[in-house]
């Protein structure tokens, strides 16, 4: 089998204990198979800001010295400067002898310790900093998340707002302009103003810019082939920055070479249901990146002990990341405070009981497996395209495809990034698409939610809904609480009740001529407000449904739910789903990977009860008998489903025994030739 690669991101802290901490780091990673260490210099509790020109000092001699002993064990030795406009203040301030610009957030707040991106000063600082570190001649020198605008602590929702950053834009626009002239712009109710995509343009150009001179200074300095390594947060927040993709990953190339370290999994213990998170993430940032770029997801636990975080979780994230091709794991799971590697006994335990399922998993998923199902379209320039309701935050800014996603694998519906023959839009994402793009997906099958469809009413798409919306209802101004089915085509009996009483609103649609409503909204006094939800097949040959509601997941799911959500595409794709559905119990999370010549049907239990996990086929497709169950820290398994009952739609798999929870069951599909 393929091996695993295990990169493990440690600190060896300065002082008379280098040599000897470096040599049990080395023994550490030769007994467990580690192929390469990324040492952090200045990272959490030993960071005091950014560096003053004694502290560079020290942490070079510290990270020479240790890299030293590592190579001559044969180990790979990389590199992780834990800063470059710094992550927080926690009380720090800028190096005595370094003349640093602030960070300035959206309301005029300053950092005391977080450097402006526009700042010259700290440009020659970073390029002078990542250009000495490279003339020790690392494989990778990664760039972490503090690489961001958003999210630098105290700052209210982040920086970006500097007096040079607004001399920069005023040039930009031939305007003598202040930050709250900008702000006000940008965040403007309603529709755009045209400063907030030139604003992110002028955010996206210098960074870029600092990325170049990164990138130059390590290409210039580094004694062997060095490349950069990127590390990524969460997309919908970067657009908010105006980044795109192609263009940072270009700018931090070094000879057509760059690295991504994308951040998918929360650092502390999660429940299983969550992952759903997981799953887009790793979707989303594949299918952003070019695929030759090598990939190494960030597996982490802070502040690093089992009390935060499982071993069963960190396998977890570990079996995620490798099902979505990734080149190795990086492994942030030491505690940084310069201790004993072998203090910490159970880090070493828990990467030789993962081993060998992780292997298998690195054997039979590659970067060539890309993951189907319903398409959940979203852009990289959501931000600057969608209508903000206040215009008083810059948290307005946000297109969240979270909602579809986990709605969708919630259910036990297969879904993916991007626009398919089916597709999820939910909430502020319907105005970030162009008219043509409304078009294709309505020629379709569409799913939309209360909230996007009013948007694309005020689009003018209403005939293409199959709707008339009436009026939006909040929770404290009406008593609407019941959704009753209305039709069995959902695949219920008429008169099932489900609970919405806990929606913080309602829109209020009505059907047109021509639509069908399966369920309607009711008042404990049985007043109806309107229809729940309903299907429409409209005139350029697509299929549409909308549910009253904004957000979906949000509904009280339960097995009848489930059943009227299956139904629901069904009838978006006439009945021809390219795809297995799933159902057995709640939270089992599908992902379909296709691959070259085959279909991987993987299930995750995300439920805390051992659940027999059901597979609905399409009858085009049957489960072969490679079937392999991946239980947390235990070695993979052969499963074995079973066939059930017959039934008009299609064919029903079990499996033979219950899956644990936090495990995987893996089926191969393969074609039907009867």
């Amino acid at each position: 089998m393929k091996k695993v690669k295990y990169h493990l991101r440690f600190q060896v802290i300065p002082g008379k204990n280098v040599t000897d901490n470096a040599r049990r780091l080395a023994d550490f990673c030769v007994k467990h198979n580690i192929e390469e260490v990324v040492l952090f210099f200045a990272a959490e509790e030993w960071n005091n800001g950014l560096l003053s020109e004694k502290e560079e000092d020290m942490w070079f001699a510290t990270v020479r010295d240790s890299k030293k002993i590592l190579e001559r064990r044969g180990i790979s030795v990389s590199l992780n400067p834990w800063m470059t406009v710094l992550h927080c203040d926690r009380g720090r301030f800028f190096p005595p002898g370094r003349r640093f610009r602030p960070m300035v957030s959206p309301t005029g707040e300053k950092c005391r310790a977080c450097a402006s991106f526009a700042d010259t000063n700290w440009q020659k600082y970073i390029y002078n900093l990542y250009g000495r570190f490279a003339t020790l001649g690392f494989r990778v020198i990664w760039v972490e998340d503090d690489f961001r605008y958003h999210n630098h602590g105290p700052l209210t929702w982040g920086g970006g707002f500097e007096d040079e950053m607004c001399e920069r834009f005023s040039r930009r626009i031939g305007k003598r302009v202040t930050r709250r002239e900008i702000l006000k712009k940008i965040l403007r109710k309603g529709k755009p103003h045209p400063w907030r995509s030139r604003w992110m343009e002028e955010w996206r150009e210098t960074q870029l810019e600092v990325a170049r001179g990164i990138a130059e200074s390590v290409g210039r300095n580094s004694q062997r082939k060095t490349k950069l390594g990127l590390m990524s947060s969460y997309l919908p927040i970067h657009s908010i920055e105006g980044r795109r993709w192609l263009d940072l990953f270009r700018a931090l190339s070094i000879e057509g070479d760059v690295a991504h370290r994308p951040n998918f999994a929360n650092y502390a213990e999660d429940i299983g249901k969550n992952q759903a998170h997981s799953i887009m993430t790793l979707d989303m940032q594949k299918k952003l990146r070019p695929a030759s770029f090598e990939v190494a997801p960030e597996i982490e636990n802070f502040p690093f002990t089992v009390w935060n975080k499982s071993d069963t979780s960190t396998w977890m994230n570990m079996v995620f990341a490798l099902l979505f091709g990734s080149d190795a794991l990086l492994l942030d799971l030491f505690p940084m405070l310069g201790n004993r590697v072998d203090e910490e006994p159970r880090i070493g335990a828990l990467l030789d009981k993962s081993a060998e399922s992780l292997s298998w998993v690195s054997s039979n998923f590659s970067r060539e497996h890309n993951l189907s199902g319903i398409g959940i379209p979203w852009r990289e320039n959501a931000s600057e395209k969608t209508w903000t309701e206040k215009g008083e935050s810059m948290d307005e800014l946000k297109v969240d495809v979270s909602p579809a996603w986990n709605f969708l694998l919630s259910c036990g519906i297969p879904a993916c990034h991007g626009e398919q023959d089916v597709n999820v839009i939910f909430g502020n994402s319907a105005w970030t698409f162009e008219d043509d793009e409304i078009y294709g997906m309505l020629k379709g099958g569409l799913m939309i939610d209360g909230l996007s469809a009013e948007i694309l009413i005020k689009r003018g798409f209403g005939r293409y809904l199959g709707i008339r919306y009436k009026d939006t209802l909040e929770r404290e101004k009406s008593t609407y609480s019941v959704e009753v089915v209305n039709n069995e085509e959902s695949g219920l009996r008429k008169g099932f009740y489900f609970s919405v009483n806990k929606m913080e609103q309602l829109r209020v649609f009505e059907p047109s001529e021509g639509a069908a409503t399966w369920s309607d909204i009711i008042t404990p006094e049985n007043e109806r407000i309107g229809a729940g939800t309903m299907l429409y097949e409209n005139c350029l040959g697509g299929r549409t449904v909308v549910f009253a509601v904004e957000d979906p997941a949000k509904l009280v799911l339960n097995f009848q739910r489930q059943t009227m959500v299956h139904n629901m595409i069904r009838y978006l794709y006439g009945g021809k789903i390219p795809f297995p559905l799933v159902t057995g119990a709640p939270y089992l999370l599908p992902m379909c990977f296709k691959g070259k010549k085959e279909m991987n049907l993987v299930v995750f239990n995300g439920a805390t009860d051992p659940a027999t996990v059901s597979v609905r086929t399409n009858g085009k497709t049957l489960p072969s008998r490679q079937t392999t169950v991946l239980k947390p820290l235990e070695k993979p398994s052969s499963g074995k489903l079973l066939k059930g009952e017959k039934d008009e739609i299609a064919g029903l798999w079990k499996t033979e025994s219950r899956i644990p929870y936090m495990s995987f069951v893996i089926v191969r599909l393969q074609k039907n030739k009867s």
